[in-house]
């Protein structure tokens, strides 16, 4: 590993295997990584392009941060060796990585990760699996994970990277509740405001269905509704639906219309079905389950006093019902508010798109697997655009922007990104990945256009945002190579691979976004339905009129709060700091006061 590109790539495998074995999120995160070595630099500095928080890992070379700030991501790689084989064995023991660790101010529940080419000789330390490759860290005075990555291995993709074979567990039901524990632990925000909110009853006896992708972070948001004192039912389609977990869910008494396997026509009688259920609150996904009953079950809207829609793709339609008055329940536009927005959409969707199409390519062995040196086009500049342009820019990538929002567009370029039209962009790919959330957006004149060999990925999506049904009536043709990696033959023109099918490659490659994204997102839904469930009158209706609500400035700042005070960090007593030195008659009225007004002798 001594050219960049080898280094690089080993550098990516590290970050990746971290993020599929964890499902942690690394922006926002305190991060050290040990070493001296290339590996180490170059980690280090693509972890700190995700946003990572990064400290070093050698006590009292940052000053006070050393001190004052706890690490949650401890890497140790390429640290000095010495040159006796001897010595080296010696400093790569467990006694020494004890002794290491014991000098590190690290948080509980951190996670330390050995990516030396030597190895730490951790076993001893190591004690029962929780996730695969990922131990307890046994004999210290708090809680850490331990997990050991060769970066010269390729990683593992799609349900077979997180199925708990090597746990001793039984039953599907039994791995699912395994990683619904694990994603539970790192979801405090979420936990914090259901436990308030079941001691307030403020949900208690609610019937509130939830219609989200269907894995461990959506059912640890299922089973605190329950825990609040409300009666839950989940919806996913079944290319939405985890399994595993969809079983363990069913055996802790939740309500669960999905199944892995359903298909078309089985995820058609499982949403009817939620809707008969009768909830009187909903948690949506792209605001399918509220258009349903608007168009096709209309009985439902009987019961349904509110909903909470997650996602940009689901507030849209959302809006044109409601300008066309045909919105009949209160929405509240989760996917607005600033604490899912800025971090589910930029952050969680950016890092899990990105690092789930760079593992398939590297499990197929396409260019290495390498987004390093690659030309990225990134179709969309919203949040969800801007998440995955900067990501795969921390990572190397070249990166283009096809933008038709003008401000957006000028947006892309002051962040150091090309523009250009679709064709055009697409033409000079390497790999496109469509952001948009709209239907059609990748045209089947753009995969004509494509190089041979061109990737395409969508990050999130909606159904048909690349145009598969009329690539294929005009003569495309698809194969599968292996599991989430298909052929799209073109008609005398070569093909061009698809990643996942064409659905949101984070959820369907990989297990959707990190944990601590999704807990964001999760504590603002939980807020949402606080404020929909205050709403309820005795005879069933919402004092709130029909139409498209948003969140509000209070409840992100009580979100933010307690995302705060979660993570041990310094909460602000108000939203906005105290104006100082003001004490004249017109405190009440801030306005009056302005640079020019004139003084009292200018009055006389």
């Amino acid at each position: 590993m001594t050219d960049a590109g080898g280094v690089t790539l080993a550098a990516e495998r590290v970050a990746r295997v971290i993020a599929s074995a964890t499902n942690r999120s690394f922006a926002g995160s305190t991060i050290a990584v040990h070493g001296d070595g290339a590996l180490a630099q170059r980690l280090a500095a693509m972890l700190r392009g995700f946003g990572g928080r990064m400290l070093d890992a050698e006590p009292g070379r940052d000053g006070d941060r050393a001190t004052t700030s706890r690490i949650e991501l401890l890497v140790l790689c390429d640290a000095q060796q010495s040159a006796q084989p001897a010595a080296a064995a010696a400093a790569r023991s467990t006694e020494a990585l004890d002794a290491l660790l014991r000098g590190l101010p690290l948080v509980d529940d951190a996670i330390v990760v050995d990516a030396s080419a030597a190895g730490w000789d951790a076993g001893a330390a190591a004690g029962d699996e929780v996730r695969p490759g990922v131990r307890e860290l046994l004999g210290r005075d708090r809680t850490a994970f331990w997990m050991r990555v060769d970066p010269s291995e390729r990683p593992r993709t799609g349900a077979g990277s997180h199925a708990l074979d090597a746990i001793d567990v039984v039953t599907s039901a039994d791995r699912g509740a395994a990683r619904i524990v694990w994603a539970r632990r790192f979801m405090r925000s979420t936990t914090l405001l259901a436990r308030q909110l079941g001691t307030a009853r403020a949900l208690e006896g609610r019937r509130i269905g939830v219609s989200l992708v269907l894995e461990p972070k959506t059912a640890v948001l299922a089973l605190a509704l329950a825990d609040a004192g409300a009666e839950v039912a989940v919806f996913a389609s079944s290319g939405e639906t985890d399994g595993e977990v969809a079983d363990a869910l069913a055996r802790l008494g939740i309500a669960v219309f999905a199944a892995a396997d359903a298909g078309p026509d089985g995820d058609a009688r499982h949403a009817a079905a939620l809707l008969d259920w009768a909830p009187q609150l909903l948690v949506d996904d792209g605001a399918h389950l509220v258009r349903l009953a608007h168009t096709s079950q209309p009985e439902a809207l009987a019961a349904l006093a509110g909903a909470a829609e997650e996602t940009t793709s689901g507030v849209r339609p959302l809006r044109e019902m409601a300008a066309e008055g045909a919105l009949r329940v209160p929405v509240i536009a989760v996917n607005d508010a600033r604490t899912k927005t800025l971090f589910d959409n930029v952050h969680g969707t950016g890092q899990s798109c990105v690092l789930a199409i760079a593992d398939l390519l590297d499990v197929a062995g396409i260019r290495g697997g390498r987004v390093h040196g690659g030309r990225w086009t990134v179709v969309g500049y919203g949040p969800v655009g801007v998440g995955v342009a900067r990501h795969a820019a921390a990572m190397g990538a070249r990166v283009t922007v096809v933008e038709h929002d003008p401000v957006r567009a000028l947006g892309a370029m002051f962040d150091g990104l090309e523009v250009a039209p679709l064709e055009a962009a697409v033409a000079a790919s390497d790999v496109v990945v469509s952001a948009t959330g709209h239907a059609g957006t990748i045209t089947v004149d753009a995969l004509q256009a494509a190089a041979d060999g061109c990737v395409f990925a969508v990050a999130g999506g909606v159904d048909q945002e690349i145009e598969l049904d009329r690539a294929l009536a005009s003569g495309f043709a698809r194969t599968t190579l292996q599991p989430h990696i298909e052929h799209l033959e073109r008609p005398g023109a070569g093909n061009v691979l698809l990643l996942a099918g064409g659905d949101g490659v984070n959820y369907t490659a990989g297990e959707g976004n990190p944990i601590e994204i999704m807990d964001l997102s999760f504590a603002t839904q939980l807020t949402a339905l606080s404020l929909l469930a205050e709403a309820i009158g005795a005879d069933g209706t919402s004092s709130l009129a029909p139409g498209v609500h948003e969140l509000g400035a209070a409840g992100e700042h009580a979100i933010a709060r307690a995302a705060l005070a979660a993570r041990g960090a310094p909460v602000p007593d108000r939203p906005v700091p105290d104006r100082p030195g003001c004490t004249s008659a017109d405190d009440a009225h801030p306005w009056r006061e302005h640079r020019y007004r004139p003084t009292a002798e200018d009055m006389r």
